[in-house]
């Protein structure tokens, strides 16, 4: 029976990694529109108003869009940077990289 736990520990730990990060079941669309878009735009070009006060907005310019820096990208969406607030209290994991994705799409190199 000892040696039967490894295994069974074995498959449950790779069962839990297939499942993925936790998300909440929303649409990376619906979360940019819900989240996003009041100050980046509904295309990621940011609001006209507020890109004048803060031209970072625009997120087809932002370096770390164009480069694609994943993981630049999912940090500020996580934990926010200047007057960007962070989201990681407020969504999980996996609709915060489904989002990273989504601006993914502003690239316009």
């Amino acid at each position: 029976m000892k040696r039967g736990l490894p295994a069974v520990l074995a498959a449950a730990l790779v069962a839990l990694a297939a499942c993925g990060p936790e998300r909440s079941g929303a649409s990376a669309e619906t979360l940019w529109r819900a989240e996003c878009s009041r100050c980046h735009g509904e295309d990621g070009h940011g609001t006209l108003a507020l890109r004048r006060l803060e031209p970072r907005l625009d997120l087809s310019r932002s370096p770390m869009v164009t480069n694609r820096d994943r993981r630049l990208v999912y940090q500020r969406i996580a934990y926010g940077y200047g007057t960007m607030p962070g989201y990681s209290h407020k969504m999980p994991q996996g609709d915060i990289e489904a989002l990273v994705e989504f601006v993914e799409r502003f690239n316009t190199r």
